[in-house]
């Protein structure tokens, strides 16, 4: 059994929606012609938009409700968006997301911003590189992003139907937990000095690139210390997406890179301590991108279904990079 990180938790909400839902999916069909499939775009005057529903009471509560714990994973029960329709719901995911932030597109080709987690048929017999929120089974721990140039900060998780056959509970590690552990030894500590100044490729998943058939991938490297988290130390990682990476390029593979690599899988998916919770229906997950891997325990029915949207901390039109407005 792991230990369980402090700076992850569970609190219920504490205010009321009242007509606050109806208002805000007024005011965001007031500025979409069209909801995309119900999975919504950037929106090209986000940040007008983004001031408009922080005025909305309740989003505010929302706000100073997830303020007020400052923690690095919040979970949220009971949202109570359980009774609306997929339009209705997506909506004020949407402005949940952008009282936040400002909401990325997942991919490259539908600009979606809320993203369905769930299997999708016949994914088990698929060979290209699909990515964890298309098939059942469990999840790796891992960063979102890792293979884009800027990953975003945060994410929420909204739960509409929980697997119901005692699997897929949702895991949250604090990336100082494993950093804590890679200096307990002298193999661990030259693993992250290692991993904090070479680059790595970081493979994009086919369903994320703008050609499925095309490979591409970003160089970066796992630990770093950006500026806007004053110095405190951050994290991008997704194990599979750099063995993809290192196939692509095999001239920066080596043997101390490739142990490095594998120490901190180790460490991550078995050592470090972390958050194991089912999260039941109609529950909100919101957490730091930057400070937190996240994963999924295995889980077989493929009923299980959750949506997620990617927040970044700057506004679509100034970002680098496949997701949000700006172009490559």
């Amino acid at each position: 059994m792991h230990a369980q990180p402090r700076n992850i938790i569970v609190v219920p909400r504490d205010f009321a929606w009242a007509q606050d839902l109806t208002s805000i999916v007024d005011i965001v069909a007031r500025h979409f012609s069209d909801f995309n499939g119900n999975g919504f775009y950037p929106h090209p005057d986000e940040v007008r938009l983004q001031r408009e529903l922080r005025a909305v009471p309740a989003l505010g509560r929302l706000g100073a409700l997830l303020g007020r714990v400052k923690a690095r994973g919040v979970a949220i029960s009971n949202l109570g968006l359980g009774a609306l329709g997929e339009a209705q719901r997506n909506a004020v995911l949407y402005a949940i997301a952008l009282c936040r932030g400002f909401p990325t597109s997942t991919d490259q080709r539908t600009r979606r911003v809320a993203w369905d987690v769930r299997a999708r048929a016949g994914s088990e017999r698929q060979s290209r590189f699909a990515t964890f929120s298309e098939r059942v089974g469990g999840a790796d721990m891992h960063t979102d992003s890792s293979f884009y140039p800027m990953p975003e900060e945060q994410f929420l998780l909204y739960v509409v139907a929980a697997a119901r056959c005692n699997g897929g509970e949702s895991l949250l590690i604090d990336v100082e937990d494993v950093h804590a552990e890679l200096l307990r030894s002298r193999e661990g500590r030259a693993a992250y000095a290692l991993l904090s100044k070479t680059a790595l490729p970081f493979r994009v998943p086919s369903v994320y690139a703008a050609n499925e058939e095309q490979l591409e991938y970003h160089m970066a490297t796992v630990f770093h210390r950006p500026a806007a988290l004053d110095g405190a130390l951050a994290m991008r990682w997704r194990y599979d997406a750099i063995v993809k990476g290192l196939a692509a390029r095999p001239e920066l593979d080596n043997g101390a890179l490739r142990a490095a690599v594998e120490l901190v899988n180790d460490i991550v998916e078995r050592r470090a301590p972390r958050f194991h919770r089912q999260l039941p229906d109609d529950t909100l997950l919101w957490a730091d991108n930057q400070r937190t891997l996240h994963g999924r325990a295995p889980y077989s029915d493929p009923e299980r279904h959750l949506i997620r949207i990617r927040i970044s901390n700057t506004p679509n039109a100034d970002r680098i990079g496949p997701s949000g407005i700006s172009a490559d």
